[in-house]
């Protein structure tokens, strides 16, 4: 196989509860990740040694070529890449556009290198790059718990959102420095199911940045907006796709998106 054509898709956290700091100085959480219908697109062609990103728009730091050379040197390959990337998912929104993407490198780099790795250890791989980055690659909408990398099966019916993406940027850092979970009730998976569902990170959101305090203020005249991993995107579950649209013609600044069980990338690695 000489290219390949990818689509990474968005995540929402329909829940996302962070439990304490560990020793090795990453965060215990509990989750459940939806993908949703929203992608960044990838090509990959397969050359003679080096890796070359061409990236719209441009992104500093990007974990795409840290994923491609990451496999490279625990591979030994001695094979290169030209990694073509359009991006559509906006960065630090909290929807996981630089995990997917860094996701989706490891599999394709994998399957056109023919390296023959599992989907454990591309998990493994990706988890030194980034929490988020296991989930992408196990595929599934699901409950996850540890830094995110521990996941439990759970199927929820197909759901839609609208979706609001704010000019403001959150850093995950700044937000996990800012955050204090001391007093929190832990949400259990059955809690989660019984419609008991939070984000750690609102209430610093809100206190922190007003213009997403006033964007709660109002999609909450209409609905429970809730925001996805540190933010700054919100998104709102609604009843139906009717719902979503009807709602849509009073908010058309938002995205309708709906839930995905399970992630494109899938059909390459089974």
């Amino acid at each position: 196989m000489n290219k390949l054509s990818i689509k990474a898709p968005a995540k929402l956290n329909l829940h996302l509860q962070v439990l304490g700091k560990r020793s090795d100085g990453y965060h215990d959480i509990s989750s459940y990740f939806s993908f949703i219908n929203f992608f960044d697109n990838l090509e990959f062609y397969l050359t003679k040694d080096k890796i070359v990103l061409k990236e719209s728009p441009p992104i500093k730091n990007n974990l795409v070529i840290q994923a491609a050379e990451l496999i490279k040197n625990d591979s030994n390959s001695t094979l290169g890449v030209e990694i073509n990337l359009t991006k559509n998912i906006p960065q630090q929104k909290g929807l996981g556009g630089g995990s997917s993407d860094a996701a989706a490198t490891l599999i394709a780099l994998n399957k056109i290198w023919n390296l023959n790795y599992s989907k454990q250890e591309l998990q493994t791989l990706g988890l030194k790059l980034g929490s988020d980055i296991p989930f992408f690659i196990n595929g599934y909408s699901c409950w996850s718990e540890g830094r995110g990398e521990i996941f439990s099966c759970l199927e929820l019916k197909e759901s839609w959102f609208l979706l609001f993406l704010p000019e403001t940027k959150i850093s995950t850092k700044l937000a996990f420095d800012g955050l204090d979970v001391t007093n929190e009730t832990t949400i259990s998976k059955d809690d989660f199911l019984q419609g008991n569902r939070v984000n750690s990170f609102t209430g610093w959101a809100r206190d922190n940045y007003k213009e997403l305090d006033i964007l709660f203020q109002k999609l909450e005249l209409l609905g429970n907006p809730q925001l996805t991993g540190t933010g700054s995107a919100i998104f709102m579950e609604c009843d139906s796709k009717e719902d979503a649209e009807s709602k849509l013609i009073l908010l058309p600044e938002a995205f309708l998106v709906k839930s995905l069980d399970h992630s494109p990338l899938l059909q390459i690695l089974e």
